[in-house]
Parts: structure tokens; sequence; C-alpha cells
């Protein structure tokens, strides 16, 4: 743990960014913290020194404006499509160049931004009015954002930036050029390069341990280990720039493209850009190294961190000589990292045939499809106990990673007390929050959605089932559920 002590070796300025150590509860040493406070006292510059970071485009509803070629051939909207990149999947380098775009426009990718200019409603030709319709009968001109402007359809403060840093990230955030001239949603942030500034100087000269570090202890955490920073956050990392570090760019670019681990490059950079660029020892290099490994590795295993109390320690001497009953440990599902790969985008789509049966209890059913039976929470019983009313779920901020996202098919509302009865198809899932469009909505308090619609009462009468995952979930198929009860 930091010690008060410790605040000695820091300015005022400096016992701000240690607070920030405290306040995580992260173990560093005197000699690191000592390490880090002459990085700031030698005047070491920050990424807010060479750029102006801002958040990338606010659209109010990504999975309207952003879209695959194919919508943009179908509703003849190549006037209004501009290039666009929005998801870590998508950047795969520290140079997104036009190639890397077509590519992602190949295989069908959300690679386009809708940019519609005012009044294009009433004057645009019948495809992009057939597709503003759409969007109305969406109700996407309802959302929080939308329904305050004066076009719903017209996004704000288009704006193209050289260079994008992701918002959210897991294992080291990466920071981007942007040469194909892509503009980016929310999920990045816009980074804009001040006049003079070596482009790829400025980029490749993050890609280094002292970096990665003030990333972790600037940033902030959220469950399943992932690391956000706002923009004021990524402009107070510190940066080893150097105008000579463009010779670098392509070198470390490959090896990103590569897919080398993030050791192998950080071998290379912290060589190149810490110790000959810096004058860093190889002690305070490898000291780097070893803070952002500390911040890191806490990050992503701070969930799984015993307490080292002494009754901790005492239940697991009582444990060991306890018989121990086979367990099954279910991993929780990183709903940011979904948010990252889909952002708001359906992750499962499904569709019935009814073949013209429309009575009451009477549709057909896959009994090979996969069910979830989910816990409702007490507050929500009333909305699912008459079936048919029902079109929406949001599962809990856990959920098993351990279900086949891609399987999906039915789902069961569990009533405490009472058990299962309906029988629902899932029509979309996807990430979304559970006060989404509604002015107090959290943005980051990500779960699963199922967008639903009722099929038939299953069962007669409510049937007791046994919850497996957590007391909250069972995963099973509809004819094995049928043969066990």
């Amino acid at each position: 743990m930091v010690q008060p002590y410790r605040y000695q070796y820091f300015d005022e300025g400096q016992q701000a960014l240690v607070g920030k150590l405290i306040k995580k509860d992260y173990f560093l040493d005197k000699e690191e913290l000592e390490f880090l406070g002459r990085v700031r006292c030698e005047n070491m510059p920050k990424i807010g020194k060479y750029a102006n970071v801002e958040v990338g485009i606010t659209t109010g509803a990504n999975g309207y404006f952003t879209v695959s070629q194919s919508i943009v051939d179908i509703y003849q909207l190549q006037e209004y499509a501009r290039p666009m990149v929005g998801r870590s999947v998508q950047v795969n380098s520290l140079c997104f160049t036009t190639e890397d775009w077509n590519r992602n426009l190949n295989i069908g990718a959300k690679a386009n931004l809708l940019v519609f200019p005012p009044k294009v409603k009433e004057e645009g030709g019948d495809g992009v009015k057939a597709y503003i319709e759409s969007g109305e009968q969406q109700e996407i001109n309802k959302g929080y954002k939308t329904r305050i402007r004066d076009d719903w359809y017209v996004i704000p403060s288009i704006k193209l930036s050289q260079a994008l840093f992701l918002r959210r990230n897991n294992l080291y955030p990466k920071f981007v050029l942007n040469e194909a001239q892509a503009y980016t949603t929310d999920t990045m942030h816009r980074v804009f390069i001040n006049e003079g500034v070596n482009h790829k100087a400025f980029v490749v000269s993050y890609y280094n341990s002292l970096s990665f570090a003030f990333a972790e202890i600037l940033g902030r955490n959220f469950g399943g280990g992932v690391l956000e920073l706002m923009p004021s956050e990524v402009e107070g990392i510190y940066l080893p720039y150097r105008e000579a570090n463009a010779e670098l760019f392509d070198i470390v670019d490959q090896m990103v493209r590569e897919k080398k681990t993030a050791d192998e490059i950080l071998d290379f950079t912290d060589k190149e850009l810490l110790q000959k660029g810096m004058g860093f020892s190889e002690k305070e290099t490898k000291m780097a190294r070893s803070i952002w490994y500390k911040l890191m590795g806490r990050r992503l295993n701070r969930e799984t961190l015993e307490k080292s109390t002494s009754e901790g320690k005492l239940q697991r001497v009582v444990g060991e000589l306890q018989p121990k009953p086979k367990t099954i440990h279910y991993k929780q599902l990183n709903f940011f990292e979904l948010f990252d790969q889909y952002a708001y985008d359906a992750i499962t789509e499904n569709s019935m045939v009814c073949e013209g049966i429309e009575e009451y209890g009477k549709r057909n059913i896959e009994e090979g499809k996969n069910v979830l039976i989910s816990l409702v929470k007490k507050d929500n019983e009333a909305y699912f106990l008459d079936g048919e009313l029902s079109k929406i779920y949001y599962t809990g901020k856990k959920f098993p990673s351990s279900v086949a996202l891609n399987k999906l098919y039915y789902f069961m509302p569990y009533i405490k007390r009472k058990g299962i009865r309906d029988l629902y198809l899932i029509k979309i899932a996807r990430v979304g929050t559970r006060k989404e469009g509604q002015p107090d909505n959290d943005p980051n308090d990500f779960r699963l959605v199922f967008e639903i619609e009722f099929v038939k009462k299953l069962f007669k009468d409510y049937k007791p089932v046994e919850l497996e995952i957590w007391h909250t979930f069972t995963d099973t198929a509809i004819d094995k559920l049928l043969a066990e009860i």
C-alpha cells in the first residue's frame, strides 16, 4: 500500500498523481514512486503538449448512422456515406490506411458513416427519404440525443482528426494514425495534432512502457478489467516525443500488424525511445515495464484477488479439511469487449416462420433450439406475468461467458417461487444499457438486451426448475427441458 510518508518525494501536483495510485489501491514501492516523481520533475512532455484530444462523433444511434456498404447500395446513399472506423477489431496497426478501410468494407463491416445535410428528408432522393423514414419507424428520432436536434438525422461536430485513440481497451490502449481520413464515433477519441508536430513520430512515441504505465495511472477501470481514458486523461500521458522517432514508425506498425506480443514490441521500443532517445538506464527502463505490469496486471485480475485477512486464511484452512464437492466456476462475460466488437449492433438475430398459424398457443417450436432461462427481478415480475405484453429483457450486470451468444434463440423468464411457463423468441440480442434513451442513463452500465416476441405458453402452469448458473440462469435446449420436466 502507498504510505503517506512517501508524499515527501512529490510536490503538490505530484501528490495528486500519487493520490490516484492510493485511490486505486495499487502496490508500488518507494523506488518506483520516486522514479515516477523524477519523470515529472524532469519535465517530460505530455500528449497534450502536441495535440488536442476530443471525444469522437456522438451520433445518438451508432447502429443507424454507421452502416455496411450493402445498406449504402440498397438505399443509394453514396452521396452521404463517409469512411469511418469505430471498433478496435477494425484497427490492427499503428496506421489506419485506405487499404485497411477497404478491407473492412469488403468483409461487410459497418465502415460507412452517414452524414446527412439539413432538409434532406424533404429535398433528397427516394432512397435517402426511405432510409430516414425507416429510422422514424424505429423511433431513432425519439432518442435522447436525436430528439434535441433541429433535424434529428443531422449529426453535429463532424470533424476529421489526424489520429485516433481508443476509449476503452483491454491489454493496452491503441493510438493510431488516421491516414485513411476516416471519421469515428464516440468509441474512439479524435486527436487533433498541432501544426509542426511530426505525425508518425508523435504516434510511435506513445508505444513504450512508461506511457503505458501512465495510461493505467490516469485511466479508470470497469468490470471485466476494461481500461477507459477520457480526453483529458489521454492528454496527461507522458510522451518521450522526438522527431527522430518517425524512423521507427514503419517497424512498429509492421510488428503490430504481425500480431507481435506487447512484450516483443516494448522490448524494441523501450530500447529505442527510452534508453537511446531519453537517456534512461537499463534499470529505469525495466522499472517502467515493471510498473506497467503491476498496474495492468492488477486491473485485469482485481476481481479474482483474494483478501489476505486472517479470517480468510482460517476459512481456507477449514475448507481444505472438508470434502470438496465438484463445482463449476463460470467466467463473467466482458460487456466492454463485446461493445467494442459490436457496439449497439445485433449480436444475434432470429426470425420465426409461423406459416399463417396465428391462433394463440399453437405456434410451432423448434425443439432442438437453445433456450435461455433467466431470473426476473421482483420489480419486473408483473411485466412478465402477462407474457404477451413483454417486448424486451435486460440481463443483469453479470452474464456467463459459457452461454454461446450466436446460439441464443428462445428465452424463458423465471418467476421466483413460481418457475417457468412462457416461451419467447429472441429476435435480437445486443449490448445496451438498463436505462437507454432516458435522461438518467448511465452509458457505462452495460448488459445484454434481448428484444423478444411471445411464442406460446410452453406449460399450462408454472414449472419449477433449477437455475444452474449463479442461481440466475440455465442454458439448455427445448427438447432437453421438456424431457426433464
